[in-house]
C-alpha cells in the first residue's frame, strides 16, 4: 500500500511539473509572437544587404561562379521575414540566408559593445587623441587558451614510426621522412608559450609578437632536430588546422630558401553604389583592382624536399600556407581538398550590427586567388589525393612516401 501511495504521489508531481512546463513554453511562445517587430527585422535585413553588397569580398564570386541567384534569395528571405510572425522563425530565416553563401567566414557572432563617443566640457572642436594601448593583465585575460597540438593522423600505425617530441609542435620520423605537426597558426592557441614570454606592461599586440617569435624559435629548433636525427625530407602536417593570423607567412619562409611569389590578396573597394546587385543588375566589382604580386623571401631553415599533409579541415591561414608552397612548386600536397575558407578578415572584419538580436554579421573583406584565377573559397586540391580518415590511411601514406623522390 505504501509503495502504491508513493507512486501515485510521484505521478501527481510529474503531471504538475509537465503542466507548469507546458505553461512556461506556451508563455514563451506567446511572448515571442507578441514582441515580433516585422519592420525592425526588415530594416536590419536591408542594412545587412547594403553592407554585403559593398563590403563582402566573395559576393561577386559566389554569384558568378557558383550561380547563386541573389534576386531569388532576396525574394525568399524578404517573404520569410515578412511572414515569420515570431522572433524564432525570423532568426531561422536570417541564418538560412547566410548559410546559402556557404562561406565559413560569413557568420553571426556576439555583438561587440559600441565604442564610447568622445565627450568634452567645451563647445570647441575636440581633436581626437590616440590613447596608448592598454596593458593586458595576463594571458588568460588576453584571450589565450591552450589548443590541442597533438598528432591526429595515426602516424604511430606506420612501421618504423618514432615520435621525437610532443608539445606545441610535435615531431617524429618514418624512415628518412621527418614529420612536423602544426595544428594552429593563431598565436592565441598557445597559452603555455604566452606564459613563457609574458611581461607586465605588455599590450595585446606586443604580447602577440612575443608569442610569435617564441613559436618561430621552437619551429626552427624542431626543423634542426629533425635534420640532426637523419630526416632527409620533411612532411608538414596541417590537417585540421583551421587557420590563424599573418604569422603563417613567417612559417612559410622557414620551409624554403627561395623567393616565392603569388597573386596579392584583394580587398573590397567598390567604386559605385552596388545595391542593385540584389536585383541581378550589372554593378561595379566589389573588389578593388588587383595589385602587384606578393613576394616572400624564404629564410631556408629547411632546404630539403618538402611535403604537406592537408585535409578538409585545413582552412583560412592554413590554406594560405598550402597555396604559397604548392603554387611555387616548393611542396607536394597530399590528402584532400581543403575546406575553402579563403582570405577572411583584415582589421577585425567588416560587420553589420543587428538591432533585433544581440548579434552582428562578420563578413570577409579580402579574397585570395590561386594562379588559375580560382578563389580560395573553393578550397585547394591536393597534388596526390588520399582520404586521411580512411582505415588504411597510414598504409596509403607510407606507399605515397615510398614512390616520391627523396
Amino acid at each position: 500500500m505504501q509503495a502504491a501511495h508513493e507512486r501515485r504521489r510521484k505521478g501527481r508531481w510529474i503531471r504538475r511539473a509537465l503542466v507548469l512546463f507546458g505553461l512556461a513554453v506556451a508563455g514563451a511562445c506567446l511572448w515571442d509572437v507578441v514582441t515580433y517587430d516585422r519592420e525592425a527585422w526588415l530594416a536590419d535585413y536591408a542594412r545587412l544587404k547594403h553592407d554585403l553588397a559593398h563590403g563582402y569580398a566573395n559576393l561577386d564570386w559566389i554569384r558568378d561562379h557558383r550561380g547563386l541567384d541573389l534576386a531569388e534569395l532576396d525574394r525568399q528571405t524578404t517573404h520569410a521575414l515578412a511572414t515569420a510572425h515570431s522572433r524564432l522563425r525570423a532568426s531561422l530565416a536570417l541564418r538560412a540566408f547566410l548559410r546559402r553563401f556557404d562561406d565559413p567566414h560569413l557568420r553571426l557572432e556576439p555583438r561587440r559593445p559600441p565604442s564610447p563617443p568622445a565627450t568634452s566640457g567645451s563647445t570647441a572642436p575636440v581633436r581626437p587623441v590616440a590613447a596608448p594601448p592598454a596593458a593586458v593583465v595576463d594571458c588568460a585575460a588576453a584571450g589565450y587558451e591552450e589548443g590541442d597540438h597533438a598528432f591526429v593522423f595515426p602516424f604511430a600505425e606506420m612501421p618504423g614510426w618514432r615520435q621525437l617530441r610532443a608539445g606545441d609542435f610535435p615531431i617524429g620520423r618514418v624512415g628518412d621522412t621527418g614529420i612536423l605537426r602544426i595544428a594552429q597558426f593563431g598565436e592565441r592557441r598557445y597559452r603555455s608559450a604566452c606564459q613563457r614570454v609574458f611581461r607586465p606592461g605588455m599590450d595585446a599586440h606586443a604580447l602577440q609578437l612575443a608569442v610569435r617569435a617564441e613559436q618561430q624559435r621552437l619551429l626552427v629548433d624542431s626543423l634542426e632536430t629533425l635534420g640532426r636525427d637523419g630526416a632527409r625530407r620533411l612532411l608538414v602536417d596541417v590537417t585540421g588546422n583551421g587557420g590563424g593570423t599573418e604569422w603563417v607567412t613567417e612559417v612559410v619562409a622557414l620551409m624554403t630558401g627561395r623567393a616565392l611569389t603569388r597573386a596579392a590578396s584583394r580587398r573590397v573597394g567598390p567604386e559605385c553604389d552596388r545595391d542593385a546587385v540584389w536585383a541581378n543588375e550589372p554593378v561595379c566589382p566589389v573588389l578593388a583592382p588587383a595589385g602587384e604580386a606578393e613576394v616572400l623571401q624564404g629564410t631556408g631553415r629547411w632546404r630539403g624536399p618538402l611535403l604537406v599533409l592537408a585535409d578538409r579541415g585545413t582552412a583560412s591561414a592554413a590554406e594560405d600556407f598550402v597555396a604559397w608552397l604548392q603554387q611555387n612548386r616548393v611542396a607536394v600536397v597530399i590528402g584532400e581538398r581543403t575546406l575553402g575558407a579563403g582570405c577572411g578578415y583584415t582589421n577585425g572584419a567588416r560587420r553589420t550590427r543587428l538591432e533585433v538580436l544581440p548579434l552582428e554579421v562578420a563578413m570577409p573583406d579580402c579574397a585570395r586567388f590561386l594562379a588559375d584565377g580560382t578563389n580560395e573559397l573553393e578550397g585547394i586540391a591536393p597534388d596526390i589525393a588520399m582520404d586521411t580518415r580512411a582505415a588504411d590511411a597510414p598504409a596509403r601514406l607510407l606507399s605515397v612516401l615510398q614512390t616520391l623522390p627523396r
